[in-house]
């Protein structure tokens, strides 16, 4: 009996120390990432994104208020990152040390998420939590940002903030005291919308608040409370869309064509980027998917259909010669690359995307997990050009936060989805520096 409790403890430290020396790898690559000054995105570097950053910053030390719609200030985002860093970062007078104190910030999200994820997945031990938090580190676009003092990463920190509250606030309604759900309410209600103040495609994080609230069930003074504090949170934005004339500012607006165009053909790549990221997860349902497909055949069949009639009316109107090459995520990139003849690029985009299709119905389950991944859809309509950045990280953080569905790990699936994320870094950083 003692040596049976001995070998549990010995292989219980085992496995501990072999964690710990992965995850140490792992943030040694991150940290890795930021002393040589990777650019695994193409927005890093010092005359690039960075130097438009830089610039804005410095714009608005000199006068915040006079300076929300001058022409100079070219960012696509809203100015709350550079009002912080204005008055609580005491390093941004040399872009160096700016870089160190931005990527100190994001290196919080992991941190954040381990807790996401200990919350949503109580019973999974420490050491593939550790794992699970760490594979966001291994996004390119995440760690881009870091390196460079991109504003992207910002809002996850109140992304996660705001659904491990939310839980809380779901938890044991019915016992709360009224002052506890006034507190509570406030905070969720202040969180979420500051998440759009950093990355305004984000709005959907309060909206999926607001709803939550008020199909909860609280009295209605506590729903009616709700409505008046997003009404005051949003009055801020509400004047910067009055000084830029655009939900954006205007400069940005122009570039972007905001209200111009209507991109129907980003649709099709933004489907094909949602399924390269939840690709790796889908071996972490617990389900037959010989049996799923069986059961979901005529709405898979359906809607099979109606892509391939969109793809075909999209491609009829569009010439896809003519297309511009920013943006559109890691397949247009890689049948770029790869083939050079048109007619085979066009086909093997509609193979990707019908597979696609067929991955995101088996992967989702729930109609607000469905919703939400129709929302970025729909988004893609309006945004020019679409970047694969616009779902990465996100679509990580919303998968251990906001999306409902369930996944199983284990040693073999937590392997297959590092060793994915791993080629997908290394092929970012070589596809970037082989073309900047």
């Amino acid at each position: 009996m003692e040596n049976k409790k001995k070998n549990k403890i010995e292989i219980s430290k085992f496995e501990f120390e072999k964690t710990f020396i992965f995850s140490a790898l792992i943030v040694a690559y991150f940290v890795f990432g930021l002393y040589i000054g990777e650019n695994s995105a193409g927005a890093g570097g010092y005359n690039s994104d960075f130097k438009l950053i830089w610039d804005n910053l410095n714009l608005l030390k000199n006068g915040i208020i006079t300076n929300l719609d001058n022409p100079l200030y070219n960012d696509s985002r809203p100015p709350l990152s550079y009002i912080l860093h204005i008055f609580f970062n005491p390093f941004i007078n040399d872009k160096d040390s700016f870089r160190i104190s931005t990527f100190i910030i994001s290196s919080i999200i992991p941190f954040l998420l381990f807790f996401s994820i200990k919350k949503k997945y109580s019973n999974l031990n420490f050491n593939i939590i550790l794992i699970l938090c760490l594979i966001l580190t291994l996004s390119p676009y995440f760690r881009t940002t870091a390196y460079w003092g991109l504003g992207e990463n910002y809002a996850f920190i109140f992304v996660i903030l705001t659904s491990l509250l939310l839980e809380n606030f779901k938890k044991d309604i019915s016992i709360q005291s009224d002052l506890d759900l006034t507190l509570r309410i406030v905070l969720l209600c202040f969180l979420s919308s500051i998440v759009v103040y950093f990355d305004q495609k984000l709005i959907l994080i309060p909206l999926f608040v607001f709803l939550s609230i008020i199909f909860s069930k609280i009295n209605l003074r506590f729903k009616l409370l709700s409505i008046v504090l997003f009404v005051l949170f949003a009055l801020p934005y509400i004047y910067l869309i009055y000084i830029w004339g655009a939900i954006i500012p205007s400069s940005a607006a122009k570039a972007r064509e905001v209200g111009l165009t209507i991109n129907f053909f980003h649709p099709i790549y933004c489907v094909t980027i949602i399924a390269f990221y939840i690709f790796p997860f889908l071996f972490m349902k617990d389900f037959t998917i010989v049996k799923l497909i069986k059961n979901n055949a005529k709405i898979i069949i359906s809607l099979l259909i109606l892509s391939l009639g969109y793809f075909f009316i999209v491609f009829y109107f569009y010439d896809f010669e003519t297309l511009p090459l920013d943006g559109k995520g890691v397949f247009f990139k890689l049948y770029f690359l790869i083939f050079e003849n048109i007619d085979v690029q066009i086909y093997l985009t509609l193979i990707t995307f019908l597979t696609s299709i067929v991955i995101i119905l088996l992967f989702f389950e729930h109609l607000t997990d469905f919703l939400i991944i129709f929302y970025f859809v729909i988004l893609s309509l309006f945004t020019f050009p679409f970047y694969q950045e616009y779902l990465d990280p996100i679509l990580l953080i919303l998968l251990f936060t906001f999306l409902k569905v369930r996944l199983t790990f284990n040693k073999i699936n937590i392997m297959f989805l590092i060793t994915y994320f791993i080629v997908f870094s290394l092929g970012s950083n070589i596809y970037y520096k082989s073309i900047l």
